[in-house]
């Protein structure tokens, strides 16, 4: 006798994967200037000792920013959640962190399309080194170094050491420094547990 079940393309099958940008090279992760700041969730404020110079308070704000990015890009490819989020590196408000690494869930992964499927009626194209995203760990990969590398503005909350105070600045992010190809080449993606869910 039939039980009833069925599988629906709305079931619920979670998927984490782990996220780990490595930012040690200091020509693609400059530490200095206007392509510095690397990418990092933290605000100055996230310190008890706070940036000391107004420079390096601004390289806070564009790694800031840079997090932002790559967190808009993952919620672009559907319902997720960001946890676990761990920095290396980043013990005062002047470091800059050699690696980010977190955990990213998705609850609906399988509309995560890869390279050659269509998404409405444009279809996935290849990674921004070239090689095919044959898996959802290399799309959400490439997603995270689109973010990375996505040149933004806005005006943003500064910590100035220099006056120890927060301002308003004008902050913008550029691409780091580095090719297409190098800044994938700093995040690795792996699956690390799936399960499915009932709604």
């Amino acid at each position: 006798m039939p039980s009833g079940f069925q599988n629906d393309t709305n079931q619920l099958q979670a998927e984490m994967y782990k996220v780990i940008i490595t930012m040690s090279n200091a020509t693609y992760y400059p530490t200095t200037g206007a392509d510095g700041g690397g990418v990092t969730p933290n605000s100055a404020d996230s310190f008890a000792t706070m940036p000391t110079t107004t420079a390096k308070g601004q390289l806070r704000a564009r790694g800031n920013m840079r997090f932002r990015n790559v967190v808009n890009h993952l919620t672009g490819l559907g319902d997720c959640q960001i946890r676990d989020v761990t920095m290396t590196g980043e013990t005062v408000g002047d470091d800059q962190a050699s690696v980010c690494q977190f955990t990213v869930a998705f609850d609906r992964p399988q509309f995560i399309a890869l390279t050659g499927e269509t998404i409405g009626s444009t279809t996935v194209g290849n990674d921004i080194a070239g090689a095919a995203m044959n898996t959802r760990a290399k799309r959400i990969a490439n997603e995270v170094a689109l973010g990375i590398r996505d040149t933004t503005s806005g005006a943003i909350r500064v910590y100035d050491g220099t006056s120890a105070q927060d301002t308003q600045q004008s902050i913008s992010v550029t691409t780091t420094g580095a090719t297409a190809a190098q800044t994938l080449g700093t995040v690795a993606v792996t699956l690390i547990d799936e399960s499915t869910l009932f709604d």
